[in-house]
């Protein structure tokens, strides 16, 4: 079952909304942590199935986090799901995980993700990574809507 975590925070259209998928309780705490303000929203789904009912609803999204170490290599088929809906492509994800391999990057690229991120201590290249990622999705919306508003918002 997914854990919904709101911050203390209401729901609201402005909000930017990421969903991890993994069931690594530090880098949930480490999510929660680094984006708690009012404008993050921060969704938890445990397991392959959860995340796939999540994914192919009709909730806003503006990043996915799949973690590598997710049974039968989950992640990677995860990024290519999000790819292969309309609603979805264009939206980032990344992928975490403890391995240091330089071809995980490229197949998380061929899978759909847009960065394959090593898991470290301090998880500040998964925080890099995350702001870099929502703060490209947001311009390409400004460039391509010609106002300020927030990615897959439809202004």
């Amino acid at each position: 079952m997914p854990h919904h975590h709101t911050n203390g925070h209401s729901d609201s259209a402005s909000q930017i909304r990421l969903l991890y998928v993994g069931e690594d309780l530090a880098v949930i705490r480490f999510l929660r942590t680094a984006f708690h303000g009012p404008e993050y929203h921060v969704v938890s789904c445990p397991d392959r199935d959860s995340a796939e009912r999540f994914i192919k609803s009709d909730i806003r999204y503006h990043l996915f986090i799949f973690d590598h170490e997710m049974r039968h290599r989950a992640a990677f088929d995860l990024a290519r799901l999000v790819r292969s809906l309309k609603h979805r492509e264009g939206l980032p994800g990344i992928i975490v995980g403890g391995e240091v391999e330089s071809s995980l990057n490229e197949f998380t690229r061929a899978s759909g993700g847009d960065q394959y991120v090593q898991k470290a201590t301090s998880f500040s290249a998964i925080h890099s990574a995350i702001k870099r990622l929502l703060l490209s999705s947001t311009q390409s919306v400004m460039n391509v809507s010609g106002t300020a508003s927030c990615p897959d918002s439809g202004s």
